[in-house]
């Protein structure tokens, strides 16, 4: 039997994605604002993109926990173009970092995508059935003219 998320477990999900998001981004600026200047562009934007990223959708998440209630009854449209953001944002990530560090170095990284971007697809399949759920539940049933 499959587990199906509901809207509690989805709303503990955001807000430990939105969390660890913000607390990765803030360690890993830390991390970075120690690197000597001078990097190569590349290697500038394959280390800031991710980080600014995960900090911007952080907050994101934490926002759409606070708001999942309100919006599944009429589609969830901001939640879902958030998690499509968010796993555009992992595919460009794991071209960043193939790209400028290649597979060897990145590995961890790489890796970490991959499983942020299952989890990412699965959250998005469970928020868009529970949308559809609640939407059934406030739509009138249809009446009969004669």
């Amino acid at each position: 039997m499959a587990m199906r998320e509901t809207e509690k477990s989805l709303k503990i999900y955001f807000f430990i994605a939105g969390l660890l998001g913000v607390l990765s981004c803030l360690s890993d600026l830390s991390d970075v604002s120690k690197l000597p200047s001078g990097l190569p562009t590349d290697w500038m934007l394959a280390l800031w993109f991710p980080i600014l990223a995960r900090g911007a959708l952080g907050i994101g998440f934490i926002m759409a926990r606070l708001r999942l209630s309100a919006t599944l009854p009429t589609g969830a449209v901001g939640i879902k173009k958030l998690l499509l953001l968010s796993i555009v944002v992992m595919v460009i990530d794991v071209a960043l970092i193939a790209g400028v560090f290649g597979v060897e170095i990145g590995r961890s990284a790489l890796i970490s995508a991959g499983i942020g971007l299952a989890i990412t697809a699965y959250l998005l399949a469970s928020v868009r059935r529970l949308s559809a759920e609640a939407m059934a539940k406030t739509v009138p049933p249809a009446q009969v003219v004669s």
